[in-house]
């Protein structure tokens, strides 16, 4: 007998002992219908809350324990075709509406790329350079460009043509742009600039997502286009997130910056801690307070979702370790919201593990493949 049945038995037996006589009271009525609202919180089927049904019965059975034992005591009052009527009634709906498992065609929701996993710098000449490569390195400081695979200063450069950095998956990026700006540039990124800026702002294009902390220049304003934005800075510490097929994100984490939509030609003004949002077609935008520590964690060098959804996690994990992801479960779990930490230097595995023991959803690794059961 599993628990479930084990705790209907336990009302059955409740039942039986109900009396024989008797009206039940104002009190007894309100109980019932506390226990009723009760069992419709935990089964109630939401479309974008799968529910831990076992987590849902042990709180309904211990809420519900001290009352059912008073109720055990007042069993002759309890008597009559109405109460006994009522509480079967619960019963059934309770039998009937505890969600059943259901099939669901597996869906592949981000799949894995094969291509170079190496940070690779490329300049308008066509010229491109693996910066892991040792005679890439030779190559660029000639060009007064330090750079290696880890980072890349053109402070002491003097050219000025455009270079394109290109980040992978399960590798992030410091730049060092000639005014002093630094850049970290996340996985699966694309920045564009030139190697010394020499018109009347310093102008970069971003695809993916970088951390900015610009150097102050009150003549030369530094601005970040992406698909659906530009956000124009003098001085400050920012994050900006564009993927494509995503949604975007400004947000301040000092200073303060002034950002234009394609879709407005006004411009909207954050203070520090505050971030803006776009949707994916690069409508809708909201801005809102949010925790910065939360969104810039990536740079150290860990996942940190903060009440994200298991949708933005997982997509986080698929373009850090490369994997396909399947889901082979309910969708609606993706709108998931959960806390969630882990290492980005850690194996795929440890990910996993500490994503199962928030005990909420269930993804196991097949080969170079996750999957959401």
């Amino acid at each position: 007998m599993d628990k479930e049945e084990k705790d209907i038995d336990e009302c059955l037996d409740w039942l039986d002992g109900a009396g024989t006589s008797g009206r039940p009271g104002d009190e007894d009525l309100h109980e019932l219908r506390r226990m009723a609202d009760d069992c419709n919180r935990v089964f109630a089927r939401k479309a974008h809350d799968a529910p831990d049904v076992d987590a849902a019965w042990r709180q309904f059975r211990d809420t519900h324990r001290a009352s059912r034992r008073r109720r055990l005591r007042r069993a002759a009052l309890w008597g009559g075709w109405a109460g006994m009527a009522a509480c079967l009634a619960a019963l059934v709906w309770i039998a009937l509406a505890r969600p059943e498992a259901e099939e669901h065609e597996p869906v592949m929701m981000f799949t894995a790329v094969h291509e170079s996993q190496e940070v690779t710098l490329s300049a308008e000449d066509g010229a491109v350079w693996e910066l892991g490569d040792r005679r890439a390195g030779q190559a660029l400081d000639e060009q007064g460009i330090a750079a290696d695979e880890r980072v890349a200063d053109y402070r002491k450069t003097e050219q000025t043509s455009m270079q394109t950095l290109t980040v992978p998956r399960g590798k992030d990026y410091h730049l060092v742009l000639a005014d002093g700006t630094e850049v970290w540039i996340n996985a699966e990124s694309r920045l564009h600039y030139p190697a010394r800026f020499t018109g009347d702002t310093r102008t970069v294009r971003l695809e993916g997502e970088a951390y900015f902390k610009v150097a102050r220049d009150e003549q030369h304003p530094f601005v970040v286009e992406t698909a659906h934005l530009k956000t124009r800075v003098l001085g400050t510490e920012f994050n900006l997130q564009s993927y494509a097929g995503e949604a975007s994100s400004v947000t301040l984490v000092a200073g303060r910056v002034a950002v234009q939509t394609d879709h407005s030609a006004e411009q909207i003004s954050l203070m520090p801690g505050q971030e803006l949002t776009l949707e994916a077609d690069g409508t809708s935008p909201t801005l809102q307070n949010v925790d910065t520590y939360a969104r810039t964690q990536w740079k150290e060098g860990y996942f940190y979702f903060d009440r994200a959804s298991l949708e933005e996690i997982l997509h986080g994990l698929g373009r850090w370790y490369n994997v396909d992801i399947e889901l082979d479960c309910d969708p609606a779990l993706l709108d998931y919201h959960l806390h969630y930490v882990a290492n980005r230097h850690g194996t795929l595995a440890e990910a996993l593990e500490k994503l199962n023991n928030l005990k909420r959803v269930t993804v196991v690794q097949e080969g170079n493949r996750i999957v959401l059961k």
